[in-house]
């Protein structure tokens, strides 16, 4: 079974440094592997890392740019969700494109992966496990991350929100439909109290979209597929934007009745679903 795993990086040495062999057991795992990444702009040695990691194995193909550009632009009184700005996710969109672009102009894998490698950690044999033991019919698995903090005695506490919470929705709900949630935090940590607690029940649970740090596709589930912004009317005047995951999910989930499927049941008519415990970042 061919994997390839895409990632981006900017500014993350320490944590890259970190998870490189954690990237290289999963694609151990499945013997035929490559990586692809790509980075941009960064000030901390995390291009050069890159390159000597791909200089030294030769599964890994590294892409490193230079834009003179922040990805997070400066807080406005007209855009006062830098970090959900349309001007950001359409650069993490660009991004990840970038990645989607190089994979099918180089390979035709069976199934692709994306990290973000800049989480404090992950388990890749829970990421292998979860391949292995999803339905048959399966187009997506995402992990179900939660934030996580160090207290002063040096102790992880788990914050009540999904490391990428702004990139799940839960099933059957359309995007287009849910007015400006994105932005609200209560609603983000409801739904996130009630994902917890349907994971406790079933190892699968469907979902219309997700990501949390790792995303792992079906080549032919996301292959004509690409990343873009998208927004509900009430949040243009916020200048805010879906995360780039949702409308990736969304056409697809509509476009195909078996769909991207991510973790944790088999559930006929159900798109996605989402799998726990497997990324634990740290903020």
């Amino acid at each position: 079974m061919k994997l390839v795993i895409g990632l981006l990086a900017r500014d993350c040495k320490e944590s890259l440094l970190r998870n490189m062999p954690r990237v290289e057991a999963i694609g151990e795992a499945f013997g035929n592997w490559h990586v692809v990444i790509y980075e941009n702009d960064s000030r901390d040695g995390t291009a050069e890392a890159l390159q000597q990691w791909a200089r030294s194995n030769p599964h890994v193909i590294a892409i490193c740019e230079t834009t003179h550009q922040d990805t997070i632009p400066k807080k406005t009184a007209r855009s006062p969700f830098p970090a959900k700005s349309v001007y950001r996710i359409e650069r993490m969109a660009r991004f990840r494109n970038r990645v989607l672009d190089e994979v099918r102009a180089r390979f035709t894998p069976d199934i692709f992966c994306f990290i973000d490698i800049d989480v404090e950690q992950f388990d890749p044999r829970q990421v292998v496990d979860a391949v292995v033991r999803a339905p048959e019919d399966w187009g997506a698995l995402f992990a179900s991350g939660r934030i996580a903090y160090t207290e002063s005695d040096g102790s992880d506490t788990l914050y009540p929100l999904q490391y990428d919470t702004f990139a799940y929705m839960p099933e059957g709900v359309d995007a287009m439909t849910t007015g400006d949630w994105i932005v609200n935090r209560h609603f983000h940590r409801v739904t996130t109290r009630l994902f917890g607690a349907a994971l406790q029940k079933t190892p699968y649970l469907p979902c219309s979209s997700a990501f949390n740090a790792i995303g792992i596709y079906k080549w032919e589930a996301i292959r004509d597929l690409s990343y873009r912004t998208e927004q509900t009317e009430e949040l243009k005047p916020l200048d805010v934007s879906f995360c780039e995951h949702v409308p990736l999910n969304a056409p697809e989930r509509r476009r195909r009745p078996q769909g991207l499927r991510p973790l944790r049941r088999t559930r006929p008519g159900s798109d996605l679903y989402a799998q726990a415990q497997h990324a634990h970042p740290q903020v």
